[in-house]
């Protein structure tokens, strides 16, 4: 929600710093505060249903890439991507990478971050939970103890067998992990 919040503020402060130097009265900055303030309310909404935007380490992106055992013919979902840093750096080693957000300021950096990457690389706006993802190999996740639970109950089930699911940070604690390495959990269905 912090980068939310900041992108409101930065853009109210940027949009009518340009309409004073243009001489533009006609719109009332508070007007521009509440469109930006509408624009995140998906962000909000989706901090509360899957969990906020919170950047991994190279590193732990590192770890859940090499505990994901990446194959060419992989289709990997990213959910919940944020920035979409794991879908670009997985990307190249799959056939195809997919990351979805609902924050649309997160959304729109992905989405201008794609235009220099992989076309492999495919940022999506959508809610997590009203996804398909029964053609996945590969789901990332980095979701709260509680989306964890739902996770398990609404998506688990809809998976081919065989999809491996890596978690970040927090475990689906319905069923046992087959390997664990800092704080990455990998499950396989």
């Amino acid at each position: 929600m912090a980068e939310s919040t900041i992108f409101l503020l930065l853009a109210g402060i940027g949009i009518t710093v340009i309409l004073y130097v243009l001489n533009i009265t006609w719109i009332h900055p508070i007007f521009i505060i509440i469109v930006l303030g509408l624009l995140i309310l998906p962000g909000i909404y989706a901090a509360i249903i899957g969990g906020p935007f919170v950047p991994s380490s190279r590193k732990r992106h590192k770890t859940m890439i090499s505990l994901a055992d990446l194959d060419p013919t992989d289709t990997l979902y990213d959910i919940g991507c944020g920035d979409g840093r794991l879908v670009f750096s997985s990307a190249p080693f799959v056939k195809r990478a997919i990351g979805y957000e609902l924050s649309v300021p997160l959304y729109l950096f992905a989405k201008f971050r794609s235009l220099f990457n992989s076309k492999k690389a495919t940022i999506r706006y959508g809610n997590i939970w009203k996804q398909n993802y029964k053609d996945a190999d590969v789901i990332f996740c980095y979701l709260l103890p509680g989306s964890m639970k739902r996770f398990y109950k609404e998506i688990w089930p809809t998976l081919k067998t065989g999809t491996r699911v890596v978690s970040n940070a927090f475990q689906i604690h319905d069923i046992k992990p087959i390997k664990k390495e800092d704080k990455v959990y990998l499950y396989k269905k």
